[in-house]
């Protein structure tokens, strides 16, 4: 789970440094059918699956990553042959309470190498990266301690894993400093393991860093603005994040008594906003809730969504909805990938172009008149007062230019291409399908559509590996969205 989590998160993250960020009130994320609730804030990112939810806060001090993961008993006999059942379960928790000492337990459940994926192996499928939580090098040189720990009503055994991280400029190695705890309880017979994870730079990393760095004139013209280079982003886009941004963490900040303190906070005000209750698989099948849409957007039970800046509104009537969504396992194998590569010296397109398989991107609006764009009616109408032939033949004359483009022959070829442009006057679709040769060498298949109205909209992209489609569900999500009252 933790490539479920930090890694997930942490490789997708600048998705989200391209949007701005606004207050938010609470809001529950709800799996019915795994029997669990998570309470977050202002998430700047999140993403769920069928059996699991992650998510950073905007506001988090520490910028750790949290999450949930289900492991129903007969999912778990079967990957790890352990067998066990929530009576049982507390059983154990209750001895281990009564124990004064935080030795490392025996019961398999309270261990972490029960939680371990083998290093560089890819998943085969979603369980094995949910029940990832430790990394071999983890196991051998993090320190770890036990405990239990009362919630309101909610008993967790804890696993806490401190890694001390490990620079060495020459052998290429970069590997950052962790926090870790994992909270492990069960009811219903579903073993439930929440994750926090926080990480930082070693001193060493950024003193090294900060050398190669002295003479950058980029670098310096941030500094005299009082910014960081390395965190400018984030600055930028939230106000808020400049205090961070000049204070990135180290390993010195995360042992910070302060840092720590507030680190224990964010984790208290999760597992406090965590709740369980008898699943219930009446309940419609996995999918997205598109907020600005206002609907539910059906996805297939392997594959998870990723998004960044779950609702975004600014002062002009505008709402957008921005979402990545794809099979889980591949998700899970490109992070794990990530984490495992220096993108700078390693990075190898074929290997990427090896575990991509496909994947959607959906992108919804709203708009509504406002003082700051009051014209928007009139635009929109005249967009609309344009007869389709109209619009089909100038859609005709811009394929040629598109295809014969000699700046973008540099990097995809594109094939097989066919465009469609419809207006009944109360919505505007355009379908755009094409096989594309990237660099020559990889091959995809893409399917676009692009639906809008005089108030609201969606764009649905999809993108396959090789030259046909693999899921038609999600290849035509955009189909099956209602953007008319009724229809």
């Amino acid at each position: 789970m933790k490539k479920s989590a930090a890694a997930i998160i942490s490789s997708l993250l600048v998705l989200g440094c391209a949007y701005p960020v606004f207050a938010a009130p609470k809001n529950v994320y709800t799996d019915a059918d795994s029997g669990f609730a998570v309470q977050t804030v202002n998430p700047m990112i999140e993403y769920a699956s069928k059996s699991s939810y992650g998510f950073q806060e905007n506001n988090s001090t520490t910028d750790s990553y949290h999450s949930v993961a289900a492991i129903p008993a007969d999912v778990l006999a079967q990957k790890t042959g352990i067998v066990f059942t929530t009576k049982q379960f507390k059983e154990k928790l209750a001895a281990e309470m009564s124990k004064k000492s935080g030795a490392k337990p025996d019961y398999a459940l309270f261990r972490p190498e029960t939680y371990t994926h083998a290093t560089g192996q890819p998943y085969q499928n979603m369980e094995d990266s949910l029940l990832d939580c430790f990394d071999e090098d983890e196991l051998q040189h993090a320190k770890f301690s036990y405990e239990t720990k009362t919630v309101g009503k909610q008993t967790y055994f804890v696993i806490s894993a401190q890694y001390p991280g490990a620079f060495d400029k020459e052998k290429g190695i970069d590997q950052r400093v962790t926090d870790k705890k994992l909270y492990i309880t069960s009811e219903n017979n579903i073993l439930y393991l929440t994750e926090s994870y926080c990480s930082a730079e070693t001193e060493a990393a950024k003193k090294a860093k900060a050398a190669e760095n002295k003479n950058s004139t980029l670098k310096k013209d941030y500094e005299e603005k009082g910014i960081s280079a390395e965190t400018a982003g984030s600055a930028v886009q939230d106000p808020k994040a400049l205090q961070k941004a000049l204070l990135p963490l180290t390993d010195s900040s995360l042992n910070d008594p302060k840092i720590q303190k507030a680190l224990q906070k964010e984790r208290e005000a999760i597992l406090k906003g965590l709740t369980f209750f008898k699943p219930d698989k009446s309940k419609k099948n996995f999918g997205m809730n598109d907020p600005v849409l206002k609907q539910f957007v059906s996805l297939p039970d392997n594959w998870l969504y990723v998004r960044a800046a779950p609702e975004i509104k600014d002062q002009d009537g505008l709402k957008v909805n921005v979402a990545w969504t794809a099979p889980y396992t591949m998700v899970s194998n490109l992070a794990n990938f990530a984490f495992m590569k220096d993108f700078d010296k390693d990075l190898k397109p074929e290997e990427i172009y090896n575990i991509y398989d496909e994947s959607v991107i959906l992108a919804s609006y709203s708009i509504r008149k406002s003082k700051k764009n009051k014209n928007i009616s009139d635009i929109a109408e005249e967009i609309f007062s344009i007869p389709q032939s109209d619009m089909q033949k100038a859609l005709n004359e811009l394929m040629p230019k598109l295809l014969n483009n000699e700046d973008l022959k540099k990097y995809a070829v594109l094939s097989n291409t066919k465009a469609k442009i419809a207006n009944d006057g109360q919505v505007i679709k355009l379908a755009f399908d094409t096989n594309v040769k990237v660099m020559n060498r990889f091959d995809f298949l893409t399917h676009a559509n692009l639906a809008g109205t005089r108030n609201n909209g969606l764009l649905s992209l999809y993108i396959s590996k090789g030259d046909k489609t693999k899921t038609n569900a999600v290849a035509n999500l955009a189909d099956k969205v209602k953007l008319l009252p009724g229809k």
